[in-house]
């Protein structure tokens, strides 16, 4: 049997951290057609204070440095974001690159962009600097890959869609009555904008069709906004879910609601169209890579509230609309998004690497 390669991956932890990079990282430590690499995971970030925050990153650093004394790792994979995510893994690439292992960093940070816009020019420096010493940087989108090359002009670059578990078949959608928003919840991803567009056309809405906000982050606030709204009776469930209860909601959606003003490639759009779920979201970063406006979803610019409202309502009115969007997108998913094709064109990047 062939020799495979052996990847020390990197990142947050998967058992307390919710979030789009997390769901990469899990999809790919879930998958079970690896053919070339095998993956060993060592978390280097968590949640809580930042004493927790600290002591986890010297537990996976300390992991880290044992795995490369002991010469098990032929390649360093880095899932970095924005702010401390950028300077934990640009130590690691340093350590890695001491001994002599090639560093991948997978760029997830929805707001990298504004975090580097408050760098003063001699932390740009050092930005670009890391970039460009990394052996690959992947990003999720050509749009992306054009942003990081203004910063790092030498810096090896190749886009890798983030990718999605995809079914066999698209799920029975004729007996949905739920509008769902999949993701962390505050004003970033756009949750007021969606409660402001619901309480517009509340009374237009059949009284069946309830809407559910799924994610963490700030929930308290949402909370509160649709008490202000007397939404209520509408707004049936605010906060995270999982597992079966998870599963119930996607099977009753009628479609997905992300009116985002920053992002990156978001999992939750990935998901739902592979699910065969219309998908409203906004005309930012790689979205419209994914949704082609009147094709197969709705794309609204951040903040189009009156829009917001008009893209719901014709969608939960006209049934073959819905059809017709959710049978494109699952196919564009299935063909271009999925998990199988990812793997196998980042296993080829790790052949490369390693040559």
């Amino acid at each position: 049997m062939e020799k495979r390669i052996r990847v020390l991956m990197c990142g947050s932890d998967i058992r307390t951290v919710k979030g789009g990079m997390v769901t990469v990282e899990k999809n790919y430590l879930e998958y079970p057609g690896w053919k070339k690499a095998e993956i060993t995971f060592i978390p280097t970030h968590t949640e809580g204070n930042p004493l927790k925050k600290c002591l986890c990153f010297a537990g996976g650093w300390r992991k880290v440095l044992g795995c490369l004394i002991r010469r098990r790792a032929d390649i360093l994979h880095l899932h970095m974001a924005e702010r401390g995510s950028f300077y934990r893994k640009a130590w690691l690439l340093k350590l890695g690159h001491w001994f002599g292992v090639p560093v991948v960093i997978h760029h997830h940070g929805a707001e990298f962009e504004d975090f580097y816009g408050t760098l003063s020019e001699k932390k740009k420096q050092y930005v670009k600097e890391i970039l460009e010493e990394a052996d690959l940087n992947l990003v999720l989108s050509e749009r992306l890959k054009q942003e990081l090359l203004q910063k790092a002009p030498l810096a090896k670059t190749e886009v890798l869609h983030n990718a999605v578990p995809v079914p066999d078949r698209i799920p029975d959608r004729t007996n949905v009555d739920r509008i769902l928003m999949l993701g962390a919840q505050g004003k970033r991803k756009g949750s007021y904008d969606l409660l402001e567009a619901v309480a517009a056309i509340d009374k237009k809405l059949p009284k069946t069709i309830k809407v559910w906000m799924c994610g963490d982050e700030d929930v308290a606030g949402v909370k509160h906004r649709v008490e202000e709204l007397g939404l209520q009776n509408r707004i049936e469930h605010v906060g995270w879910i999982a597992g079966t209860e998870r599963e119930e909601c996607l099977r009753r959606a009628m479609l997905h609601v992300l009116p985002s003003y920053r992002e990156g490639l978001p999992m939750s759009i990935l998901e739902t169209m592979g699910q065969g779920i219309p998908n409203i979201s906004t005309r930012i970063a790689s979205i419209p890579e994914v949704i082609q406006d009147g094709e197969n979803g709705f794309l609204i610019t951040p903040g189009d509230v009156e829009a917001l409202q008009n893209r719901i309502l014709k969608l939960v009115s006209e049934d073959r609309l819905r059809r017709e969007f959710s049978e494109k997108g699952a196919r564009l998913i299935r063909e271009s998004f999925s998990l199988k094709a990812s793997i196998d064109r980042l296993e080829h990047f790790y052949e490369e690497i390693c040559k």
